[in-house]
C-alpha cells in the first residue's frame, strides 16, 4: 500500500510540474485578465525578442472570418506588400469586429518587442456592429461566454489592462453608422468598449471624414514617434555659477523675450558641466530641469534637449533656431548679450523615432458597398504611407 501511494504521489508531482512548464490557463469571462484567446494581460513580447528599432504595423480584415497580415517593419518592400494586401481584401456578410480586437490583442502580446518601443496602438474601423464575435470565440476557442456583451466587456478589460513592456494599448475607433445599424445605443457602447478612452472614439457623420480621422490618428502617431533634439554648444564661462538665457523670438532683450531657455551652469562633480533650474518658456522639452553636458571640449561645452515642441506642439524644425541669441545675467540681474557667440554652428536640430507597434481593423462586411469599400481602401493606404516616413 504504501508503495502504491508513492507512485502516486510521483505521478503527481510529474503532472504538476509538467503543467507550471507550459499548461494554459483556460479562458474565464468572468477573469478581466483574459480575453478570448488566451491572451494575458502582462508585459506583452512573450516570445523575448528584441527586434529593431522602426514603425511595425499588422492588418486585419474582418467579416465573416479574419483575413490577417503579421506585424512587419515598414519599409519599402513591406509596405508594397501591405497595401496589396488591403487592395486584395473583399467583402463579405458578418462583422467580428470584437474578434478581430482580441485578436489584435493577441497578435501585440506575442509579438516581439522593438527596441526604444514608445507607442502601442489598435486603430479600428467600423460600419456597423458585431455580429458573431461571441460565437466564433466559443466555437475556435473554447471559450464560453453567454452573449456579445460578456465578449466585450472580457476584451474591454484587456485594453484597459494590457501593457507591452510597460507601454498600455492606445485604442482608436473610427466608426461610421451604416443602414443596418438598428440600436445607436448598442452601437455606440461597442465603439466605446473597443476604445481606450472616449477621446479616441471618432464617429463621422460623413464617409470623407473616415479619411481625415485616418490621416489625423497616423500623424499623431508619427507626432508620438518623432523626437527633437536641440543642440546647443558654447564656451564654459569663465566665471559660475552662470546664468544663462537662450531667446528663440527675435526680441531685442532678454526679457522681452517670451521664448527661452534658461539655466544655470556649473561644474558637477566629474568634471562635466550642467545646467542647472532649467526653465522653458514658450517651448517644451523633456529633458527636465537639470541636464548635463553631451561633451566637453577643449573650450565648449554642448548640451542636447530632447522631445523639444513649440508653444503649439510642435516639434522643432531648423526655423525654431533661425534666431537664438545667447544672453548672460550679471550681478545686479542685468541680461547682457554675448555678441560673440554665432547660432550658426552652435546650434542645431535633428530628428530622431522611437519605435511603435499598431495594429489595423478594418471592417470589411457588405454593409458598406463598393464605393465605400473603396474609399476605405484609399484611407488604410494612405495611413500606412504617412507610417512610412518614420
Amino acid at each position: 500500500m504504501q508503495k502504491f501511494i508513492k507512485v502516486i504521489a510521483a505521478l503527481m508531482l510529474t503532472v504538476a510540474m509538467v503543467c507550471a512548464a507550459g499548461c494554459t490557463k483556460p479562458d474565464d469571462p468572468n477573469d478581466p485578465n483574459n480575453g478570448g484567446n488566451n491572451g494575458g494581460n502582462g508585459g506583452g513580447g512573450s516570445n523575448g525578442t528584441e527586434l529593431p528599432a522602426g514603425m511595425y504595423l499588422g492588418v486585419i480584415g474582418f467579416n465573416t472570418s479574419l483575413h490577417t497580415k503579421p506585424i512587419t517593419r515598414l519599409d519599402e518592400q513591406s509596405i508594397r506588400e501591405t497595401s496589396a494586401f488591403i487592395d486584395n481584401l473583399q467583402m463579405d456578410d458578418a462583422t467580428l469586429l470584437i474578434e478581430a480586437v482580441n485578436t489584435s490583442l493577441d497578435m501585440l502580446y506575442s509579438s516581439g518587442i522593438p527596441k526604444d518601443l514608445i507607442n502601442v496602438s489598435i486603430v479600428n474601423f467600423t460600419d456597423g456592429m458585431d455580429e458573431g464575435s461571441w460565437h466564433y470565440s466559443n466555437s475556435h476557442h473554447g471559450t464560453n461566454y453567454s452573449d456579445g456583451s460578456q465578449y466585450l466587456q472580457a476584451v474591454t478589460q484587456r485594453i484597459q489592462n494590457m501593457k507591452i513592456a510597460e507601454k498600455p494599448i492606445e485604442a482608436h475607433t473610427i466608426a461610421f453608422k451604416g443602414a443596418d445599424v438598428y440600436d445607436y445605443n448598442f452601437f455606440r457602447s461597442t465603439i466605446e468598449g473597443i476604445s481606450s478612452s472616449q477621446s479616441y472614439v471618432h464617429e463621422a457623420e460623413v464617409f470623407s471624414q473616415v479619411k481625415t480621422y485616418f490621416e489625423e490618428i497616423a500623424e499623431n502617431l508619427h507626432q508620438t514617434s518623432k523626437n527633437s533634439i536641440l543642440t546647443i554648444r558654447f564656451p564654459v564661462p569663465n566665471t559660475l555659477p552662470a546664468r544663462i538665457r537662450f531667446t528663440f523670438d527675435s526680441a531685442n532683450s532678454a526679457l522681452q523675450s517670451h521664448q527661452y531657455i534658461e539655466g544655470v551652469f556649473v561644474m558637477g562633480s566629474d568634471g562635466n558641466g550642467v545646467l542647472t533650474n532649467v526653465q522653458y518658456v514658450g517651448l517644451s522639452s523633456s529633458s527636465g530641469n537639470a541636464v548635463s553636458a553631451s561633451s566637453m571640449g577643449d573650450i565648449k561645452a554642448e548640451f542636447k534637449f530632447e522631445g523639444m515642441k513649440d508653444a503649439n506642439g510642435n516639434h522643432f524644425t531648423n526655423s525654431n533656431i533661425a534666431n537664438v541669441k545667447k544672453w548672460t545675467c550679471l550681478d545686479d540681474n542685468t541680461w547682457v548679450q554675448n555678441s560673440e557667440w554665432n547660432n550658426s554652428g552652435n546650434t542645431e536640430v535633428n530628428n530622431e523615432y522611437y519605435s511603435s507597434l499598431i495594429i489595423l481593423n478594418l471592417d470589411c462586411s457588405l454593409s458598406l458597398g463598393n464605393q465605400a469599400f473603396g474609399e476605405l481602401k484609399d484611407a488604410a493606404k494612405d495611413f500606412v504611407s504617412i507610417l512610412k516616413t518614420n
